[in-house]
């Protein structure tokens, strides 16, 4: 860290982050804009730390909220703040980190992709003395983390689908759109979805496939042949809202009542909240509030940055929720962030 005395001219981003789903209809256009105005403020700054979050993929709004609150925060804390936009493609997640390695920053915040393929990265990180702190995701090594800000993988896929199993109500068919594999998130929320369906052999699963990508397109390709071999399927379990968005696509264009199917996903995407109010798309999604993870993974950073410790223990647990009618209430899509 740099220990000159010096004003940092901390950009406040007040943001309209024009947010999109990962996925491109017409009402969650997908091309993400940022529009901000910025206002300044000057912050009197002892010390500056330089921080660099190696993103997973900005095309996901969770990960821009993230990112986001990061910025936010950095902006009225001394921080040099830096990211890189791997779009979920691992191999340039892992060289991302290694430049990041490579120019001495003082702290690195990441959203492993992959446990097992960002192992090494991480290694050099800790090899040149760089702490390193996950969020979102993990690759399981306290030894190459400072901490993890995340959540219970496996509960939250419990949560899901023991939804799914109140809204059926007795036997049904069910097809589930698993997102791409290698990651504590997917392979954590399908624990917990076979754990309660294992409980109820009354749902058959009668599609389970994987997505090659966290799209729309995808969810939309796989919904469609779900439906084609299933026409009077009774639900779509998915693992992102990308890939249910997708799936709602796919049940409006076979011409299926929406009232017949139940559709639920993960993440809180804007679109997600949107159908679930207009009652005519999605109707669950569990959704991440990134912006407020983007904080909360800040304040540890800083904490540790200034003291040495994060003060929390290894795994700090980030706030989420299942949003559905019953409960979204008057909450606009900004107070869910």
């Amino acid at each position: 860290m740099k220990k000159n005395i010096w004003k940092l001219l901390a950009v406040l981003l007040a943001t309209s982050l024009l947010v999109f789903a990962s996925c491109g209809d017409d009402d969650d256009d997908s091309s993400p804009v940022v529009a901000s105005e910025a206002s300044s403020s000057e912050v009197e700054c002892e010390e500056t730390y330089d921080v660099a979050y190696a993103n997973l993929a900005t095309f996901i709004l969770y990960f821009r909220d993230l990112e986001e609150g990061l910025r936010r925060f950095g902006a009225e804390n001394c921080w040099n703040f830096t990211s890189a936009d791997a779009a979920y493609v691992i191999e340039d997640q892992v060289a991302q980190i290694e430049d990041m390695v490579t120019q001495g920053v003082d702290l690195i915040i990441a959203s492993p992709g992959d446990l097992n393929a960002l192992k090494p990265a991480f290694q050099a990180a800790a090899d040149a003395g760089i702490p390193v702190l996950s969020t979102g995701d993990s690759v399981k090594d306290e030894s190459l983390e400072i901490g993890f800000i995340g959540a219970i993988w496996k509960d939250e896929g419990v949560k899901q689908t023991e939804w799914t199993v109140k809204k059926l109500g007795g036997p049904g068919t069910l097809a589930r759109i698993g997102g791409p594999g290698g990651s504590e998130y997917v392979e954590g929320r399908l624990e917990g979805f076979n754990e309660v369906l294992a409980e109820h052999p009354e749902i058959e699963v009668v599609f389970n496939q994987s997505a090659d990508s966290y799209t729309q397109e995808e969810g939309l390709r796989l919904a469609q042949d779900a439906l084609t071999a299933n026409p009077d399927l009774d639900t779509i379990w998915a693992d992102s809202d990308a890939l249910a968005l997708g799936a709602a696509q796919a049940v409006t264009e076979a011409g299926i009542d929406h009232a017949t199917i139940w559709i639920s996903g993960s993440d809180g995407e804007p679109a997600a909240f949107d159908q679930i109010r207009d009652g005519n798309g999605i109707d669950a999604t569990i959704a991440l509030h990134g912006l407020q993870w983007g904080n909360l993974t800040a304040e540890v950073a800083h904490e540790f940055l200034t003291t040495g410790s994060t003060g929390r223990g290894y795994f700090i647990q980030a706030p989420t929720e299942l949003v559905d009618s019953d409960n979204i209430g008057s909450r606009t899509n900004e107070d869910l962030r």
